[in-house]
This record gives structure tokens, sequence and C-alpha cells, in this order.
């Protein structure tokens, strides 16, 4: 017994032409995704907000990880930055493909 999915090829053809983007972080991380899951309403807030200055992404990793997971669990739902940013890239993606 099988089963044919109808749409599936156009979806893979989605997901392919998506898998190399560079996101801008107020895309990924939208006001409706901060406000909900962190102490913020905003990316930027959640940066402004922090004792880092993140103006650049070299000044964004030059952030220790530690501290900067330490931040993320006290502020936000999450226990760490990649936590947070799965869970930003899993909704960013859902609305790229319209699910």
């Amino acid at each position: 017994m099988s089963v044919q999915i109808e749409g599936f090829e156009e979806l893979a053809d989605q997901l392919d032409g998506l898998s190399d983007q560079d996101i801008p972080m107020e895309e990924l991380f939208t006001d409706g995704f901060m406000a909900t899951n962190t102490d913020f309403e905003s990316i930027s807030e959640f940066f402004e907000k922090s004792r880092w200055t993140v103006e650049s992404e070299e000044d964004f990793q030059k952030i220790d990880e530690n501290e900067f997971d330490r931040y993320v669990d006290k502020h936000t739902g999450f226990n760490s930055w990649e936590a947070m940013l799965s869970a930003a890239a899993r909704e960013w993606l859902m609305r790229e493909i319209n699910l």
C-alpha cells in the first residue's frame, strides 16, 4: 500500500531556495516572536538592553558564548542562544513556506 503526496516536489524546491539565505535578524526575530518569547519587544531592544554593543556581525562574534547564553536564559524562554535561534528559524521557515 502506498500514498501519493501532492505538492511534495514543490515544497522541496521551496526549501532548496531557502537553504543558503542570509536572513536579517529583524526578519528572523520578528517583534511578535520577541514579545512572545522574551522580556523585550524587538531584537533591537534585546541587544540595546544587553551589556554588549552589537552594531555588526564582528561585534556579535566577539561576545563570550557562555555569558550570552546566561543573558538569553535570564531574559527569554530559552536556555541558550542556540535554542532561541532554532525556534526563530523554525517560525521563519514556516512563514516562508506558508504552513
